[in-house]
């Protein structure tokens, strides 16, 4: 029977459900890699939808590389060395309460080998337009030492390391923090108290970027991130 556009909609939205699902208990070990999961049949029945439902839920799961369907052997939970970790869903269903500790750990070792380098780059190439925003956000930081509001700060935070990232002028880091902003939201989330966070080590990041100091940058940034050997 042809489905009309809401149908096909409304399937589109079940899959998805059930691929999230499918894949969030994936990532927490209880389908364990290696394991084959149950049959269509079976995994329409447990969560309640159709073959079809679980056909194309399977099909997402394994362009994300969590999933190897096979004819006659089943369908293999793979090895996290093949999922696509920068998948936007993936990481959106990674980034639960109980694992953001895990990831929050694996986040900062890749924070801290790029954003230096964005700084440093931004500090060659940033526009005037882009440094006026970058200036604006640390007047706005400052603002909140006086006046602190936890949420506007968070906000603030994020855009300030947003921009940093778009302005170095370079596409992959450009991705790499619109990739992961929600990763950016729910860390400074968990570090930010009742106060500002670290005020005089964003200062010295702008400092250095509207000086065009490549490498004060660098170095403000990891004193930022509290790299040791700077």
């Amino acid at each position: 029977m042809q489905l009309n556009a809401q149908q096909q909609a409304a399937q589109r939205n079940l899959s998805y459900l059930l691929a999230e699902k499918i894949g969030q208990r994936i990532l927490s070990g209880e389908y364990p890699s290696g394991s084959i999961l149950p049959g269509e049949l079976e995994l329409g029945e447990i969560y309640g939808v159709s073959r079809t439902a679980v056909r194309e839920a399977v099909k997402m799961l394994a362009a994300k590389g969590m999933l190897l369907p096979r004819p006659r052997i089943g369908t293999r939970v793979m090895p996290s060395s093949s999922w696509n970790f920068l998948d936007q869903e993936l990481l959106t269903w990674w980034l639960t309460r109980e694992n953001f500790e895990h990831v929050k750990d694996h986040f900062l070792v890749l924070r801290n080998a790029l954003e230096p380098q964005a700084c440093l780059l931004t500090a060659l190439h940033a526009s005037d337009t882009d440094k006026a925003a970058i200036n604006n956000l640390m007047h706005e930081m400052r603002e909140l030492n006086s006046h602190f509001d936890r949420e506007r700060w968070i906000r603030v935070d994020v855009q300030f390391h947003q921009q940093i990232y778009k302005a170095s002028a370079n596409p992959f880091l450009t991705s790499f923090s619109n990739l992961f902003n929600s990763v950016y939201q729910s860390y400074f989330r968990s570090v930010t108290g009742n106060e500002v966070v670290k005020l005089e080590q964003h200062q010295a990041i702008v400092d250095a970027i509207l000086a065009g100091d490549a490498h004060g940058a660098y170095v403000a940034c990891q004193g930022l991130l509290g790299i040791e050997g700077v």
